[in-house]
């Protein structure tokens, strides 16, 4: 309809205009994004964003699980989360409004991932911002100067019963889809941009990594 308009055959709409303007300024038209998840990626990144989710469900659907699940790639990570601890509650008929996930982050990244836990999931896709992670004391650490953001290895969501789970010495990491890290409250009950906490070991206390605001995001903003 866009092409058809700018060519004269049919009338340009406000609503196609502004579509067409989004397009010049490299920006996601407002019609796109109300349909799709919370993204604050400029046009060219968003469409190669959203090809890339679309091709993980592909190969999910054709080859079955694969043993590392790329979190940022779900519309409703919160939901997929979920969808894991009912299968830990199947198998162990453990209540599942009694689990938790304790977080682990492991030692490789996902191409080097060749199958999965024997419990929970294996997650990836997870930047730290204000902090990094560091590989050889498995902690939190401060940020490299002059770097914005650091990618964290595969993370493992291990279930647990909650009234057994007493985390001690970690930070309790907000996991956000964006950097706004701003949302509203969904029909389901969830925030459309909070996903959940994370615990990640730490030689300092919660205030330390809360005044650097430091939180982890499902992606970049380019």
């Amino acid at each position: 309809m866009l092409k058809r308009a700018i060519k004269g055959l049919v009338v340009m709409s406000a609503s196609l205009e502004r579509m067409h303007q989004c397009f010049l300024f490299q920006l996601v038209p407002p019609e796109w994004e109300a349909a799709a998840y919370p993204s604050l990626k400029p046009l060219a990144s968003w469409v190669t964003d959203l090809v890339a989710r679309l091709d993980m469900i592909a190969k999910w659907l054709k080859h079955g699980p694969p043993p590392a699940f790329w979190i940022s790639g779900f519309f409703f990570p919160q939901g997929f989360m979920t969808g894991a601890l009912q299968v830990h509650s199947r198998k162990t008929k453990i209540a599942v409004d009694t689990l938790v996930f304790r977080t682990a982050v492991r030692d490789f990244s996902e191409d080097e991932c060749k199958e999965g836990p024997e419990n929970g999931v294996y997650v990836y896709g997870a930047f730290l911002e204000g902090a990094r992670w560091d590989r050889e004391r498995h902690v939190v650490t401060e940020m490299v100067p002059g770097t914005l953001f650091s990618y964290l290895p595969v993370i493992w969501l291990d279930p647990l019963i909650k009234s057994e789970y007493n985390p001690q010495s970690v930070y309790r990491c907000p996991f956000y889809k964006t950097s706004r890290r701003a949302g509203t409250l969904s029909t389901t009950g969830h925030s459309t941009n909070f996903i959940v906490k994370l615990d990640l070991p730490s030689e300092h206390d919660e205030d330390h990594w809360i005044r650097r605001g430091v939180a982890l995001l499902s992606m970049l903003d380019d």
